[in-house]
């Protein structure tokens, strides 16, 4: 069954060029097309069906920030990827507290985009290389910000698991960070899936929000 997209942007020109990219993969099927957040969450209102948003961040009458929240609340299963022309951290960082689930420049190919909804509709994480150069840099700088870790410390996560915790952070699959590391992808998802257990998550999503959300740095001792 092909994914049910719902396209969320002000551009018509971008729309536009969206459409055509996205119309020629047979995975994937465009359920509607909104020019704000408003318009977006009366369409779910109407038709739940949808598994996955692409969403512009600066739009008018209700921006994509804000929506994603909505969304985040109102629709917890549907999944969304915000679509920038912004390479600033604080756009990325706002939008995955806000709930998304992947960050995409508009200059992205069709490649990039169908991974991206490819490894989002399979509960991942997807983050524009780019992207995660910024936001990775801006969590390093908070390595000194409240002299440790904060909760990471209270589950005492070990010093391989900060390791696999913060690649992941960078946007790197399992198969990467194995090959970085030096160990099987099996070790790797061994140790996602304890982290995930200590600290009470569900997936590689909540992980980088929760990191976020407490500003906490996953680097090493």
């Amino acid at each position: 069954m092909a994914i049910s997209i719902l396209l969320v942007d002000d551009h018509a020109l971008f729309l536009d060029g969206l459409q055509l990219m996205l119309g020629a993969n047979q995975n994937v099927a465009i359920k509607g097309v909104c020019k704000n957040g408003k318009e977006a969450l009366s369409f779910l209102e109407k038709n739940q069906t949808i598994d996955i948003i692409l969403m512009d961040i600066n739009m008018p009458i209700m921006n994509g920030y804000e929506t994603s929240i909505e969304i985040v609340q109102k629709f917890p299963s549907i999944k969304i990827v915000a679509l920038s022309m912004y390479v600033e951290h604080t756009n990325i960082k706002k939008m995955l507290e806000a709930g998304v689930h992947g960050y995409v420049y508009k200059n992205a190919d069709s490649t990039t985009l169908i991974e991206a909804i490819d490894k989002v509709m399979n509960d991942d994480y997807y983050i524009e290389e780019e992207a995660q150069y910024i936001l990775t840099k801006y969590l390093s700088n908070k390595k000194d910000a409240s002299k440790g870790y904060h909760k990471f410390k209270k589950f005492e996560l070990t010093k391989r698991e900060k390791e696999i915790v913060t690649l992941i952070i960078s946007g790197l699959t399992n198969q990467e960070i194995a090959k970085s590391l030096f160990v099987s992808t099996r070790t790797v998802d061994t140790h996602r899936k304890n982290v995930l257990s200590k600290l009470g998550l569900k997936n590689t999503a909540t992980l980088v929000k929760y990191a976020l959300d407490n500003k906490v740095y996953l680097g090493i001792d």
